[in-house]
């Protein structure tokens, strides 16, 4: 996955990608009070540190969760 971030050559140019990091930025991004993101390789190596505390990991899905179901809520 760390191969996802090389920003060798150049962007696609079409329609967005719906990739696995993408849609995880995304729902990173709808939660509150977080700086939390996945836009590089630093980024993934913070998540997979959160991901190896059973605790944090558990409560950050659920930020998740809420969050997403609030944004489903809203449409």
């Amino acid at each position: 996955m760390s191969e996802y971030f090389v920003t060798e050559g150049s962007k696609f140019k079409g329609r967005p990608l719906t990739t696995l990091p993408v849609v995880l930025n995304r729902d990173l991004s709808r939660i509150i009070n977080s700086n939390l993101q996945l836009k590089s390789s630093h980024d993934l190596e913070h998540l997979r540190s959160i991901a190896q505390q059973r605790d944090e990991w558990t409560k950050l899905t659920a930020r998740i969760r809420e969050a997403a179901e609030a944004s489903q809520s809203e449409h």
